[in-house]
């Protein structure tokens, strides 16, 4: 009795859900194996090419461990050679004991912030006895003759030096690259200032490997856009340098200034970029896109016709329909190797979305690079050429000073300080 009743569940309902099925299934299953649409195709286009895979993020202390290897190398200078001049001047502050007193300050205030990193993750050992350190270098009361006050504090610097390496290669190795790469940068931007026996292009030969292998080691974690542009920069440098360019201990000094503002999170590295600078990177890019494809294309020529010819067979056949038992036979058959407009899109946006982003990356940098990069004497334009040989550099690097050069002629304006 209850199957013969509406509300039931006997055969009444099931009969009926079962008709409900039977009428939406074959519809159901020929959308999902039919060919789909070309809307399909621009629809599952836009949506590969806009997915942006999430990187690490960076990380802000990262930059501080920069930041404080920069200063306790600033440190170390003034103490090892008794030269304040590269410092940062401070209006109204810029005696020797002042400049003293504001950079010990930066010190203990950054070592600070790493201290409390450490101790919110638990870390062991921490920054306190370092912290310490850091204040004993105050000069309390200031003395007469600070240059001779300060010198006799190296002994103590040196020790601030190396525990805070020791502490975080101990506890986070990030931290202790960073802080390594802030001090080894500071040395280099600094040496020929304050001894003039170095050269500019011996201290940047001596240091640009290591720094350069900091940089890539650490670019995910520093400020976005900051590692490579400086590397970049630095590899404009160093090929300059390399192919006789001569630069005052004053430029690399200033040059330096502009690397730690972006590697410590000062300013972003896209700051300086202009309109016209968005438009030269995409345009490298679509060219670089398009020298790829010819070389590919002459490399599996053969490959490729075969290819084209089975794609424009396939799709040929998918706007041909599925009309009959023969063409339905092959939408599925086709819908079964992915060959569906939904399918086209999707590998035309993946392969867009991956090969694009990248290159534009890349240009970025590069464009961060050439707005903030100081080279007064830059190799001469008929060096740079595809085919000559005077310069024993790379041909890429070639061109990227070639490119920077072109920069310098149109905007001048790069080379302000």
């Amino acid at each position: 009795m209850c199957s013969g009743q509406p509300g039931g569940r006997g055969g009444v309902m099931t009969s009926t859900s079962d008709t409900s099925v039977t009428k939406k299934g074959p519809a159901t299953s020929a959308t999902k194996n039919g060919p789909g649409t070309i809307s399909d195709a621009l629809a599952a286009f836009e949506a590969q090419a806009t997915k942006r895979p999430a990187g690490p993020a960076p990380d802000p202390n990262v930059a501080v461990a920069y930041a404080l290897g920069w200063a306790v190398g600033d440190a170390l200078t003034c103490a090892q050679y008794g030269v304040f001049g590269h410092l940062v001047k401070v209006p109204e502050l810029d005696d020797p004991a002042d400049q003293w007193k504001l950079l010990v300050r930066q010190i203990i205030s950054l070592c600070g912030k790493l201290n409390n990193h450490l101790n919110s993750a638990k870390a062991h050992p921490d920054l306190s006895d370092e912290l310490k350190t850091g204040a004993n270098l105050l000069l309390d009361p200031p003395p007469a003759d600070a240059k001779t006050a300060v010198g006799a504090k190296l002994a103590t610097v040196t020790k601030l030096h190396t525990d805070i390496l020791a502490v975080l290669w101990s506890v986070e190795s990030s931290l202790a690259k960073s802080y390594q790469l802030g001090h080894e940068m500071e040395q280099m931007c600094t040496a020929p200032l304050a001894e003039p026996s170095i050269t500019v292009s011996a201290s940047v030969q001596n240091n640009d490997a290591d720094v350069h292998r900091l940089l890539i080691a650490l670019a995910s974690k520093l400020p976005a856009n900051s590692a490579h542009a400086t590397d970049n920069s630095l590899r404009l440098w160093s090929a300059s340098l390399q192919a006789g360019g001569e630069e005052s201990a004053e430029d690399l000094l200033l040059q330096g200034r502009r690397w730690h503002e972006v590697l410590a999170g000062d300013v972003s590295g896209k700051d300086g970029l202009r309109l016209t600078d968005y438009v030269a990177a995409a345009d490298s890019v679509a060219g670089k896109l398009w020298q790829t494809a010819r070389q590919v294309a002459a490399r599996f020529a053969v490959l490729l016709i075969v290819a084209v010819v089975v794609a424009l067979v396939g799709i040929g056949l998918i706007i041909w329909g599925a009309r009959g038992a023969i063409g339905a036979g092959i939408a599925t058959l086709l819908a079964t190797f992915g060959l569906t407009w939904k399918g086209i899109g999707e590998f035309f946006g993946r392969v867009a979305e991956k090969g694009e982003e990248q290159l534009w990356d890349a240009e970025i940098d590069w464009a961060i690079a050439y707005r903030f990069t100081i080279l007064k004497n830059p190799p001469d334009a008929s060096k740079l050429k595809p085919r000559s040989k005077t310069l024993n550099i790379d041909q890429p690097t070639k061109e990227h000073l070639r490119r920077y050069k072109q920069w310098k002629d149109n905007w001048p304006d790069v080379l302000t300080s």
